[in-house]
């Protein structure tokens, strides 16, 4: 990596911690309950699973309603989750002790985050298979994105990185079921 990159690097590296710490110094006891409640139902898809699970049986039993959503969530869980063993990034409290997490500190990387994957993953495929309900799986899908920065266990670009993934995988599974239709 030559100078450029390097100061380039750096000035994102700073760019990330400042934001983290612009977003982790709000603090309301109120919001933190929400942050918490996002955190423990977005964990591993969880939220997204299950609205789909009552959206399929609501809605007709149609089973790409199921599988769609069910596939890119899970998908986007792996990768994110496979991704971790690539660039091993500490949590923020591990790189800075001045940081005590508003929840534990889950002992796998910071990057990318496996939240925020699931969330895009699960937002986008279950707004696109439920247009009108998709205002709320947006916030839904953003609450629990950034839950994971102002808990403390997650930089900003980690989330980013998560929900690029969650993205890509959703665009793939949209493309293949397109293909398959």
């Amino acid at each position: 990596m030559g100078t450029e990159e390097k100061g380039a690097a750096r000035r994102i590296w700073k760019f990330d911690r400042a934001l983290f710490a612009a977003i982790f110094r709000v603090k309301s006891p109120v919001f933190t309950r929400v942050m918490r409640a996002f955190t423990v139902i977005g964990t591993a898809g969880f939220l997204w699973g299950v609205i789909a699970g009552f959206a399929f049986l609501l809605t007709g039993l149609e089973p790409w309603r199921l599988i769609l959503p069910w596939g890119a969530v899970a998908a986007s869980w792996i990768i994110a989750e496979l991704s971790k063993n690539l660039f091993d990034r500490a949590r923020p409290s591990i790189s800075d002790s001045e940081i005590a997490p508003l929840i534990k500190t889950p002992s796998s990387s910071s990057f990318p985050s496996g939240h925020a994957a699931t969330a895009a993953a699960g937002a986008l495929t279950l707004s696109i298979t439920y247009p009108p309900l998709a205002p709320l799986l947006v916030l839904a899908g953003l609450l629990v994105a950034l839950s994971r920065v102002y808990l403390g266990v997650h930089y900003p670009f980690d989330v980013l990185a998560g929900i690029t993934i969650g993205v890509v995988t959703t665009s793939l599974f949209l493309t293949i079921a397109g293909l398959l239709a």
